[in-house]
């Protein structure tokens, strides 16, 4: 079937406004030079030359895109959380190997109050980059501007169930739940990625970029944090760099004098510049590269399962020739998609088939999903009678332009014209595509990808299915111009459900609630089993695969962690 793809660019106007904006806020944090070698006399390796034992060792790191926020309750990009991870801490770890560690605080706590409270006490000595001691009082500033709703920060769903702080001592701080929540530290993994001074963001205000607000540290933290690394300069569309902090309150760490931050949204740029060891350092590969980069003695690589979902989101919505709002059309969609030869064709065979949302070899996944064959196109056939479609149906999907997703959908489109459905393709850039989704009723499906943080399947049941700014389904309301967020769009709710449900969304929140307090596993894992098969019987969304990550680093560099949700690139040393 040959390919039916329609392009949209944002215009000129909204163009040089978005680069605009990003260009002056960001030349107001830079300091020092405005070169790429981002200052310091020192050359593009990283070393001042001569061999002397004062030679500073800088390690270049390549990221594709641009950060936007370097305050820590305001992430909402991979740029700015890369970097950003290194100017601060977080107040619980979450390690390589997927385990919760303490970071600013001595101990991962238990909960208390009967579950409905945990308290967390700060380490001894800890000190912001300005040399300032780390207290409780700024401890409880940091929290509480998160969950202050004027502040619109889009941490604030990452740190659920907490109504507010009270500080217990001058170094412990109390967050007080509104519900029993065990999984709570598993959240402020990403909900709590810095402490900041009391006072230091000032007032929040508007601004380009992705989450839309800015503070005294949006373009600017020297000095804030108590990361590994100080802030140092960011030059815009060149470089960003962080230089040592020579009292880290980590012994050992770190092991160089500098991090580089080399922006390349290019991927031929960045895999010359690793190839000529320009670039030390990076994870943005193509697939379709890694194999070459395997190939080259001067370069290690490493791939670990991934955890990035492709995942076609659904319109679930009653709206004008929507086929996406019947169940059996979606069914239909859902059965006539091959994960394996997405694999295949995209990424190179690395990579996993969803046997719905979570890992089909986690014991987190229900049984009867791991036995269930996603791809069946007779089963796809049937649900089109079902549907009053028995020759098929046309929808539109939305896909990012320029990027890997767009060579996906081709891949699908292909797919589901064996079965009759002629899928027509429109591109467009990811803010126009997310502005879509996320706030009109006027669209079909849309492929896209996303990386969960945490390693918590209760984490990713509420992520995009229960009320939050990401509405990803149109299956709740979240936008003013939108219906009421529990208006009935979407299936109802289970016939064996026990209790009064407006719509089948009022019950997935409330028994994802109900899963969230229990303390007993088993009973726990039931409903979650429960909630799987739900959205897979629904067809909510189609989750297709997880893409393995993939890193190559020059051999002079060591000691890189590489995980599947959190790598640590603090104990890195280069020779």
């Amino acid at each position: 079937m040959a390919s039916n793809i329609t392009e949209y660019d944002i215009d000129r106007r909204q163009f040089l406004a978005l680069t605009g904006a990003l260009s002056g806020a960001s030349l107001a944090g830079c300091t020092g030079n405005s070169d790429s070698g981002g200052g310091s006399g020192t050359d593009s390796t990283g070393s001042s030359g001569g061999g002397s034992s004062d030679e500073t060792v800088r390690l270049n790191v390549a990221i594709a895109s641009e950060p936007w926020n370097f305050d820590p309750a305001l992430w909402a990009d991979t740029g700015s959380s890369a970097i950003g991870s290194l100017i601060y801490d977080e107040v619980i770890e979450l390690t390589p190997d997927s385990e919760l560690a303490p970071g600013l605080v001595k101990e991962v706590p238990k909960p208390t109050n009967d579950g409905m409270a945990f308290d967390y006490e700060l380490r001894d000595g800890l000190q912001f980059h300005n040399g300032d001691e780390v207290t409780v009082e700024d401890f409880k500033y940091s929290v509480d501007w998160i969950l202050n709703p004027d502040n619109n920060s889009p941490i604030r769903r990452r740190i659920p169930n907490v109504e507010g702080t009270e500080i217990v001592d001058d170094r412990t701080l109390r967050l007080n739940l509104t519900t029993q929540f065990s999984t709570l530290n598993w959240w402020l993994t990403r909900g709590l990625e810095g402490i900041v001074q009391k006072g230091s963001r000032g007032s929040a205000s508007e601004r380009e970029g992705p989450t839309g607000i800015a503070t005294n540290l949006t373009t600017d933290p020297s000095g804030a944090g108590t990361g590994p690394f100080e802030f140092v300069e960011w030059n815009t569309n060149e470089n960003v760099l962080l230089k040592k902090n020579e009292n880290y309150w980590k012994e050992g760490i770190p092991k160089v004098d500098e991090i580089n931050f080399q922006i390349m949204p290019e991927d031929s740029t960045r895999l010359a510049n690793l190839r000529s060891g320009t670039t030390d350092l990076t994870t943005s590969i193509p697939d379709k590269d890694f194999e070459s980069l395997k190939g080259d003695p001067s370069i290690k690589t490493g791939t670990v399962p991934g955890n990035t979902t492709e995942v076609l989101y659904l319109n679930l919505m009653e709206a004008e020739g929507n086929p996406m709002s019947n169940v059996n059309n979606r069914r239909a969609v859902q059965w006539g998609i091959d994960a394996e030869e997405i694999l295949d064709e995209i990424f190179y065979g690395r990579g996993v088939a969803q046997q719905g949302l979570w890992y089909p070899d986690s014991e987190w996944t229900s049984p009867k999903l791991k036995e269930m064959k996603m791809y069946d196109q007779e089963k796809a056939r049937r649900e089109l009678e079902k549907a009053g479609n028995p020759d098929g149906f046309t929808f539109e999907m939305l896909i990012t332009k320029g990027s890997h997703l767009k060579d996906q959908g081709v891949v699908i489109q292909n797919q589901l014209s064996k079965i009759g459905i002629d899928v027509e393709i429109t591109t467009l850039e990811k803010s126009a595509l997310f502005d879509q989704v996320y706030n009109t009723t006027d669209w079909h499906a849309a492929l896209e990808n996303w990386t969960n943080a945490v390693p918590v399947v209760t984490y990713w049941l509420s992520t995009g299915f229960v009320p939050n700014d990401r509405n990803h389904n149109n299956w709740h309301h979240a936008s003013p111009d939108l219906p009421d967020r529990y208006a009935p769009s979407g299936p109802p709710a289970p016939e064996d459900a026990e209790g009064d449900f407006s719509n089948g969304h009022d019950w997935y929140v409330q028994t994802l609630k109900k899963a969230q307090q229990t303390a007993d596993e088993q009973e726990q894992k039931e409903i979650v089993y429960r909630l799987q098969e739900y959205l897979v019987e629904n067809a909510i969304q189609i989750d297709i695969a997880y893409s393995s990550r993939l890193a190559a680093w020059s051999d002079s560099v060591s000691d890189y962690q590489m995980g599947s949700f959190a790598s640590d690139i603090r104990p890195v040393t280069k020779d």
